[in-house]
């Protein structure tokens, strides 16, 4: 919560001193072409700067390894590489309106930063953008932006965390290292391909091959404004296709609501047993989609975890919004 010490605009006003007297907000990476070094909690690790990547060797922007993300990288084109600088002043004024009431708004509040504070690029591929993240790294990702732009911790996001072995409330700092966004489901992992970049299923029962993927946040917002057409026609809404739709669209570019039509109509004709497969499937990926943060227990040493927004604990405005009195920043 805001502390009464200080405001929203006195917290960008800060912000925007420290950007004119001392360049953007950067933290020091070391150079590094080995596979990355697990830091401790509370540092900040998966970053490497490379002289071959054209966009890394911009000062501001630091190379983020796509294997550090709870995705692992795998359903990203082979070869892309991610780079994330931290948010300056506009994007922070722009933040600090975030309504927290409403999840469209605080989604595109978080898309505002990605879009403004991330590059996603394949070497000799087409121009992806934050459009192409997967939706299981968006936090992951906006977690990243908020440690660059404050890398001596000017602004610690702090949860209430309840041990569920003893009910000992631990208060614990949230940083990318501690969350977990999301975690494969073993036994699906046999039909990754890493070749595909994706799930492929080759069924002999159903003489099929198909494709199902990781939902990118392109495609679950095409699938929102499908959603919100079909009501303010008045079209009743199919549940299901709405829950493993998203699994099945590769590229949100190639999406419009007449193909987002085409396909709902055409899983009507789907034999039962290849939607139950999906059903299944796409059930288990989206329960694996976490978003907590872990926590050790300072009484009994457990492990817990529990989600990252809490009550008592930090909202979403606070990750780029300082709560702290200026006092204590200097």
């Amino acid at each position: 919560m805001q502390s009464p010490g200080i405001n929203d605009e006195e917290a960008a006003r800060f912000l925007e001193e420290q950007d004119k007297l001392h360049g953007v907000n950067t933290i020091k990476v070391e150079e590094t072409i080995e596979e990355p070094v697990q830091k401790s909690l509370g540092q900040i690790g998966g970053y490497t700067e490379s002289p071959e990547l054209s966009a890394a060797s911009e000062s501001s922007w630091k190379l983020l390894d796509l294997r550090s993300l709870p995705s692992q990288g795998l359903f990203y084109p082979e070869g892309a590489e991610l780079l994330l600088r931290s948010a300056k002043t506009r994007e922070i004024r722009h933040w600090s309106t975030i309504n927290e009431n409403d999840p469209l708004d605080v989604r595109e509040k978080i898309n505002f930063v990605l879009n403004a504070c991330t590059k996603l690029k394949v070497a000799g591929g087409r121009p992806l953008n934050f459009n192409d993240f997967l939706e299981i790294d968006r936090y992951h990702i906006l977690f990243r932006v908020y440690e660059l732009t404050f890398p001596n911790q000017e602004n610690k996001l702090w949860a209430n965390i309840k041990c569920e072995n003893d009910g000992y409330i631990n208060r614990t700092q949230v940083l990318s290292n501690n969350l977990r966004g999301f975690q494969y489901p073993s036994d699906l992992m046999k039909w990754y391909s890493e070749e595909d970049r994706c799930f492929k299923i080759v069924s002999e029962k159903l003489n099929e091959i198909f494709y199902l993927y990781l939902p990118t946040i392109g495609v679950e917002n095409k699938f929102r404004l499908k959603q919100q057409e079909d009501i303010n026609k008045g079209v009743e809404i199919d549940e299901s296709f709405y829950e493993f739709g998203p699994y099945l669209i590769k590229d949100w570019r190639t999406v419009s609501n007449s193909s987002l039509t085409d396909l709902k109509f055409s899983s009507n004709a789907w034999p039962d047993n290849k939607f139950i497969f999906i059903h299944k499937f796409t059930k288990q990926l989206k329960e694996a989609s976490l978003n907590k943060v872990l926590s050790i227990c300072e009484k009994c040493k457990n492990t817990t975890e529990s989600h990252i927004f809490l009550e008592g604990s930090f909202t979403v405005k606070d990750i780029f919004i300082i709560s702290a009195g200026l006092d204590e920043l200097i």
